[in-house]
C-alpha cells in the first residue's frame, strides 16, 4: 500500500468520478484507475461500486475511507512539522480571498511576511462565492479567506476572520434612489441588478440575493460592479467598506429593499487538513487568525451566506 494509492482513493471518493479525481490530482484517468485497482487488489476487497456513472463507496470502502483519511491527514501534518523544523521557507505561498474581503489587514500581514522572508513569492487570487472552495480543493491555494460556501468542514481547519455587511445601493439620481421606500419588487425588476458571477467551475447554485425575474448584469469583480453602480446603470449590493466613501459623499445611496437581506457575510481563514504547510504559510495562517478585523470569535459563530431567489 502506498501514499499515492491512498491519495487517489480519497480523491475518487471525494469527487465521485475517476475523471474528476484525475483532474484534481493532475494525473491521467488510467493512472488514477490503476492506483485504485492496485490498492483494491492488495486489500482483497472492492472499495467502489462501479456499476453506475458515479463511483460509489462500498460498505468496505466507507470503513476504509475513515482510516485512509486519518492516515493522510497525519502524514501531511508530520510533513508540515518537518518543513517547519528545517526552518526553510517555501518558494511560493498562495492565498485565495473572496471578492468581498477587506484587504487592508491582509496587506499589513503581507508586509510583515515580506520583511521576514523577502525571497518568498506571495500569490493573491480573488474568487467569488464558491470559487474559493474550488481553489482549495484543486490545490490552487494554500490558504483562503472566504465564507463557508462549498467548504467541506470535515476536511479543513477554520477560524473566523471578520464579518462583511453587504448593502443594496444605487447612484443618487437613479430612479430607484428617488422613488421612496420601501421599493416594490415590480419596480426593482424594471432596472438592472448588478451581480457577481460565481467563479466555481460548473456551479449550478443560484446567485446570492438575486431578484428572480428581473433584468441582471453580471460582473467578475467588485471594482467593476462599483463603477457600473456609480455610472447609474443599475442597482446591487456592495460590501460596506467598499461603498462607504461613495455613501459618505452622496454619490451612492442605500436602498430599502425588503427582498434583499443585508446580512453580514461571515468570512473565515481556511486551510486544508490533508496538505503540508510550510514555514511562511504557517506564519500567515497564525497571523490571519489573530489579526483579522473580527478575529478571535469561534468559527461556529459564522454561517455560509444564504443563496436565494425571490419570486
Amino acid at each position: 500500500m502506498t501514499y499515492d494509492q491512498l491519495v487517489a482513493f480519497l480523491a475518487v471518493a471525494g469527487e465521485g468520478t475517476f475523471s474528476a479525481a484525475s483532474a484534481r490530482l493532475h494525473k491521467s484517468q488510467p493512472a488514477v484507475s490503476k492506483l485504485v485497482r492496485n490498492l483494491e487488489r492488495e486489500l482483497g476487497v472492492e472499495l467502489f461500486d462501479r456499476r453506475e456513472y458515479r463511483a460509489t463507496l462500498t460498505d468496505a470502502g466507507r470503513l476504509f475511507h475513515e482510516r485512509a483519511a486519518a492516515v493522510i491527514e497525519g502524514t501531511e501534518a508530520l510533513r508540515s512539522f518537518g518543513m517547519r523544523l528545517s526552518g526553510k521557507a517555501e518558494p511560493i505561498v498562495r492565498l485565495a480571498v473572496d471578492a468581498v474581503t477587506p484587504l487592508g489587514p491582509i496587506m499589513d500581514i503581507f508586509r510583515r511576511a515580506q520583511a521576514r522572508h523577502p525571497l518568498v513569492r506571495i500569490e493573491l487570487g480573488t474568487e467569488r462565492l464558491a470559487g474559493t472552495a474550488d481553489a482549495l480543493r484543486e490545490d490552487r491555494a494554500d490558504l483562503a479567506v472566504a465564507t463557508k460556501l462549498g467548504i467541506d468542514a470535515s476536511a479543513v481547519e477554520i477560524a473566523r476572520f471578520c464579518g462583511v455587511r453587504v448593502i443594496p445601493v444605487a447612484r443618487f439620481d437613479h430612479p430607484l434612489a428617488t422613488c421612496g421606500a420601501p421599493i416594490p419588487p415590480a419596480l426593482l425588476r424594471a432596472h438592472a441588478q448588478i451581480i457577481l458571477r460565481d467563479s466555481a467551475r460548473g456551479s449550478a447554485s443560484p446567485p446570492l440575493n438575486v431578484l428572480g425575474g428581473g433584468l441582471r448584469w453580471t460582473v467578475t469583480d467588485v471594482a467593476a460592479k462599483k463603477e457600473i453602480l456609480l455610472a447609474g446603470m443599475g442597482w446591487g449590493g456592495l460590501p460596506e467598506h467598499v461603498a462607504a466613501g461613495a455613501l459618505a459623499t452622496g454619490e451612492l445611496v442605500a436602498l430599502q429593499v425588503p427582498e434583499f437581506e443585508a446580512d453580514t457575510m461571515e468570512l473565515f481563514v481556511i486551510r486544508r487538513r490533508d496538505r503540508p504547510h510550510g514555514v511562511v504559510a504557517q506564519a500567515l495562517w497564525e497571523e490571519l487568525r489573530r489579526c483579522g478585523p473580527g478575529a478571535g470569535a469561534p468559527a461556529a459563530a459564522g454561517k455560509a451566506p444564504r443563496r436565494r431567489r425571490k419570486a
